[in-house]
């Protein structure tokens, strides 16, 4: 594994989509031994599509080439049980009596309704930590209610204030930033129960909101309604306190391809290097109206266009490095294909390649942390719909004839769809 810091810690992963599946891999990144416990008969519908979808080409059933699911459900081991179905139950109950850990995301009540609540599984495992993960948290109003990160983005307020100026909430980029922030809260939330367990010798019950969790990423927003009485309005790439701070064309890259750069300078001698980098060191000597803060938020839409004009003068790249080598802040605005292509990623080995049985080798997003002295690896592929069922069943006390009776019964599967 990446590292070795949470080797010995047992979890069970029972949440779906991105937030919940990705914290729990990156738990499985430090050294965990993570089973993904994924519902059966009902496949997990966005991440497992049982048409093709958004499945990469390959053999086998679509659901096991889809690309979230690959990304989000690395180093884990996979288990599908029916946990409606009593012998299914009894399985769940049995594998949380040997786990340190076990994170749902269930929308708020589940999980209770199922007979699986923290009171059951803290009396059959006293030192569980159990995190709980619904969009708005356990208790409240919108108890029951289901979400996904267009939910909580909107309202959180954060859909009014992406996008730019003047425009309509609805066009916004489909990319939602709980998605992550909910992973790396997810992390946090474990290791401080964990540790709270050493203190105490208990376990304990974590009720995370992903709303609460991400609305510390909006403090400014926050503060200038509260403190200000101001709406927050649309900002595009302008950063209201800092000039330059935007998105600039440049010339065309590989066959003509559209290309950008942004370009920011915080401070005077962040300044000073974009306009060295410009050719107009000018710009940043007094008595030039620019060469102070307070100058360069006035002159804000004719700086614009003096590096709109720079900008065009090569490419991305290049424009980038000559004004970050000067001292200024820029990079290039690349596609998703650029981060294979990128110095900086290639340096530092981001990328993992790995293979899977149906989906192949494939080049995937590597690991939030580097840490001496463990290599980063990426040790297990997403897992098959109950390939791990016999392994861990058998860890259990289960027979090889015990689990091939629970698979007959349905109480745990090993495919989605007709037998």
């Amino acid at each position: 594994m990446t590292s070795q810091l949470l080797a010995g810690i047992r979890a069970i992963d029972m949440t779906e989509v991105w937030a919940g599946p990705m914290g729990t891999s990156l738990l499985g990144d430090l050294g965990a031994d993570v089973i993904r416990l994924e519902s059966f008969p009902r496949p997990p519908a966005i991440s497992r599509p049982l048409r093709e979808g958004n499945a990469v080409p390959g053999d086998g059933p679509p659901y096991e080439r889809a690309g979230s699911h690959h990304m989000a459900n690395r180093n884990k081991r996979n288990i599908a049980v029916n946990i409606r179905n009593e012998e299914g139950a009894e399985v769940v109950r049995r594998l949380v009596a040997t786990v340190d850990v076990l994170v749902e995301g269930y929308s708020a009540g589940t999980i209770e309704g199922l007979g699986l609540g923290w009171e059951q599984l803290h009396a059959i495992n006293p030192r569980l930590v159990m995190v709980s993960m619904p969009g708005w948290g356990v208790e409240g109003p919108y108890r029951g209610y289901a979400t996904l990160g267009s939910g909580l983005d909107a309202t959180l307020g954060h859909m009014v204030v992406r996008g730019y100026p003047d425009g309509p909430p609805d066009q916004v980029p489909v990319m939602y930033h709980t998605d992550a922030t909910g992973a790396v809260g997810l992390v946090t939330a474990v290791v401080a129960g964990l540790l709270r367990r050493e203190e105490t010798g208990e376990g304990c019950f974590i009720d995370m909101s992903q709303a609460e969790a991400f609305a510390w990423h909006l403090p400014a927003l926050q503060a200038e309604w509260t403190m200000n009485g101001r709406v927050p309005g649309r900002l595009g790439n302008v950063d209201p306190h800092v000039v330059p701070h935007g998105c600039y064309l440049a010339a065309g890259g590989e066959a003509g391809a559209v290309a950008w750069v942004t370009i920011a300078a915080e401070n005077d001698a962040q300044w000073a290097g974009v306009a060295r980098a410009a050719g107009h060191a000018e710009w940043a000597e007094a008595p030039h109206p620019w060469a102070t803060v307070t100058g360069r938020l006035r002159a804000r839409a004719d700086i614009d266009a003096a590096l709109a004009a720079y900008a065009a003068s090569g490419t991305a790249e290049e424009i980038a490095t000559n004004v970050a080598e000067a001292g200024g802040i820029a990079a290039p605005v690349i596609y998703h294909i650029g981060l294979m292509t990128s110095p900086q990623i290639a340096h530092r080995e981001w990328l993992q390649t790995v293979t899977h049985r149906y989906a192949g080798t494939q080049t995937l997003g590597g690991f939030l942390w580097r840490i001496e002295p463990d290599a980063p690896s990426w040790d297990l592929a997403c897992g098959l719909v109950g390939e791990h069922n016999v392994e861990i069943l058998q860890g259990l006390g289960y027979s090889a004839e015990q689990v091939a009776a629970l698979l007959e019964r349905g109480a745990i599967g090993d495919r989605y769809g007709a037998r």
